[in-house]
């Protein structure tokens, strides 16, 4: 199957997959908790042929709160697990900087989606990106991948600037019912030059 037939879903992590830490970070595996249902919607994913790929901003390193190996440790731990669970991530992207260091990967700019872009080879406009904040939106919108935004409260929440309304799921259970009802009816479109990754 080549790149243009697969079908990819891009994942931001924290409050998408795991529960956000109030006030902080994820700095050790105890403190990682899978949201309700999102093994189950990872397992749906991986059960339609999706390549799941995650793109997370995870500043605690760069704040020193915890090593680049540690943040490996706790990704490896939760991958198996998402393994164990009958899912597949096939690939995670961290962006590792403080918001203060202005690198081109820490969303909202739009870094991390276009490196997985250029290795990946996915088509922007038929790849959903699953976000729960409005850096998500705007880093979706930059590269043209369509944005489902998670809200648990979502009926309560003004939706976030975007130049095309997201839709909006309480999950990722939620989204993953979304992608799979618009799956038929999106066109894939013939792959073009492959966009540069920012350094």
């Amino acid at each position: 199957m080549s790149a243009s037939e697969k079908r990819y879903v891009l994942l931001d992590r924290d409050g998408v997959v795991n529960r956000r830490m109030p006030g902080g970070y994820v700095t050790r595996w105890s403190q990682f908790e899978f949201l309700p249902r999102a093994l189950e919607a990872l397992r749906l994913l991986a059960d339609n042929g999706y390549t799941t790929i995650i793109v997370s901003n995870q500043a605690c390193v760069g704040e020193g709160l915890l090593t680049s190996n540690d943040l490996d440790a706790i990704t490896q731990r939760f991958l198996l697990e998402v393994a164990l669970s009958g899912g597949n991530i096939t690939q995670v992207y961290y962006c590792r900087h403080r918001a203060e260091d202005e690198c081109g990967c820490r969303k909202p700019r739009a870094g991390l989606l276009r490196r997985a872009q250029l290795e990946h080879g996915f088509a922007p406009a038929t790849t959903f990106f699953v976000g729960d904040y409005p850096g998500d939106c705007r880093a979706a919108d930059v590269v043209g991948c369509p944005m489902i935004l998670i809200r648990r409260t979502s009926f309560l929440e003004e939706r976030c600037a975007h130049d095309e309304p997201p839709s909006v799921a309480c999950n990722l259970y939620e989204a993953v019912e979304l992608i799979l009802a618009a799956q038929d009816v999106m066109r894939v479109e013939p792959l073009g030059e492959p966009v540069m990754a920012m350094q």
